[in-house]
C-alpha cells in the first residue's frame, strides 16, 4: 500500500524528542504543504507544490530572547501549523517554557506577528510550593479564527487571529485543574476537545467557550485528534482509543504500540488514521462510522525500524495518501506513499 519513496534533509541538526514534533497543514486549493519541526531551539519550516511534487524548500526560525546584554536561548516546548479563517495562509505557533510566539509560515522572519510571555498569559496562576513543575506550552490547535495553546497549568490560552497580522489575547479557557497534553480540533464539524495528563476529555461547545461535556479516560493521555465526532487518544502505554463525542462512550480500544503514542493523525476525506511511537512502529488504519455497517477501526498499514523513535507522523493531504515520519536525532524526515500497483496481463 504505502512505500517509502524518499528522505528529505533538515537544513542542519536533527530531530528533537519532543511528542508532537511534527506538525503539518495543507492548503487544498493551492496544492501546498507546510511541515514544521523543532530541532534544539530552532523551527524548521518546509513547503512544496503536492500537484507538481516539487523538493522541499525550507526555512529557519531561530528562537531567541534578549536578556539584558546578553542573549538567552528559550527552550521550545510545541510546535504548530494552524490557518485561521482570516487568512490567506497557516501561521506557526512556538510554545516555549516561557513566551508563546506566532510567524507567518509563507513569510518566514525571526520576528513574531505576535508574542505573548507565559507569565503574562498566565497571570492568576499562583504555583503551589514545593509541587509546582517548571512552566511549558503542550498542544496547539485552531477553531475558526481562535488559536488554542495548552500549558502546563491546565489553562488554555486564547489568541484570537483577527486579520493577517493583527492578533490579540482573550481569556484563558479554565476548565482542566492539571498539566494539558494536547488539543485537536476537526475542521469539518468545528469540534474542539482537550485532554489532560489527569485523563480527562473537555469536549467544547461552538465556539469554543463552554464545556458541552466531559469523558474521563483512566488513561495516561499523551495524544489525541478528532475525526468524524470521535476523538482518538494515544495514551503513555500504547493503547489507542476511540470515543464518541456525542454520547462520550469508549467505541474501540486497540493495543497498537509497545511504547507510548507520540502522534495521532487523521485523513478527513479518506477517514484513515494515523498513529506513531516510540517503539519505532507507525499504523495506519481507516475508521468506519457509517450505518448500517458496525463501528470498525480497520487496519491497512504499518512499518517498523526499532532503532528508531518517531516523535511524529503526520499525513500530508487530506486524502491521506502521502506521509512524513520524524524520528528523535534524525536529519531527515522519511517520506511515505501510495503507489499504485500496475497490473500484470494474464498470459
Amino acid at each position: 500500500m504505502f512505500e517509502k519513496v524518499k528522505e528529505v534533509a533538515l537544513p542542519q541538526g536533527t530531530v528533537s524528542p519532543w511528542p508532537s514534533n511534527l506538525a503539518v497543514c495543507w492548503l487544498d486549493t493551492r496544492n501546498i504543504t507546510y511541515v514544521a519541526v523543532i530541532q534544539s531551539n530552532n523551527i524548521h519550516i518546509g513547503s512544496w507544490d503536492n500537484k507538481a511534487e516539487t523538493e522541499v524548500t525550507w526555512e529557519t526560525i531561530q528562537t531567541s530572547e534578549p536578556v539584558s546584554i546578553t542573549e538567552k536561548i528559550i527552550d521550545v516546548t510545541s510546535v504548530g501549523l494552524v490557518h485561521p479563517n482570516a487568512r490567506n495562509f497557516p501561521i506557526v505557533i512556538v510554545g516555549s517554557t516561557r513566551f508563546i510566539h506566532v510567524y507567518d509560515a509563507k513569510k518566514v522572519t525571526q520576528k513574531p506577528l505576535f508574542s505573548i510571555a507565559l507569565g503574562v498569559a498566565l497571570r492568576d496562576y499562583v504555583p503551589a510550593v514545593g509541587k509546582d513543575v517548571g512552566p511549558y506550552c503542550r498542544g496547539v490547535t485552531c477553531n475558526d479564527n481562535a488559536v488554542l495553546v495548552g500549558t502546563h497549568t491546565g489553562e488554555i490560552v486564547v489568541i484570537m487571529c483577527n486579520g493577517d497580522s493583527n492578533f490579540s489575547s482573550r481569556k484563558n479557557l479554565k476548565e482542566h485543574r492539571c498539566a494539558i497534553t494536547d488539543i485537536a480540533t476537526c475542521r469539518y464539524d468545528e469540534i474542539t476537545v482537550s485532554a489532560d495528563s489527569n485523563g480527562e476529555l473537555i469536549i467544547w461547545q461552538k465556539p469554543v467557550k463552554g464545556v458541552n461535556s466531559r469523558v474521563i479516560t483512566k488513561q495516561h493521555i499523551n495524544v489525541i485528534n478528532v475525526l468524524r465526532k470521535q476523538v482518538i487518544v494515544g495514551t503513555l502505554r500504547g493503547i489507542v482509543q476511540y470515543y464518541s463525542v456525542t454520547t462520550g462512550d469508549l467505541m474501540c480500544e486497540i493495543n497498537a504500540h509497545s511504547r507510548p503514542v507520540n502522534s495521532v493523525s487523521v485523513a478527513p476525506e479518506s477517514a484513515y488514521v494515523l498513529t506513531s511511537s516510540e517503539d519505532g512502529t507507525f499504523i495506519v488504519s481507516k475508521l468506519h462510522t457509517r450505518k448500517p455497517h458496525a463501528y470498525q477501526v480497520e487496519y491497512r498499514f504499518s512499518d517498523s525500524d526499532p532503532s528508531n523513535v518517531i516523535m511524529g507522523a503526520q499525513f500530508t493531504n487530506g486524502r491521506g495518501s502521502a506521509i512524513a515520519i520524524a524520528a528523535f536525532d534524525s536529519n531527515v524526515l522519511v517520506m511515505y506513499k501510495i503507489i499504485k500497483k500496475t497490473a500484470v496481463p494474464a498470459t
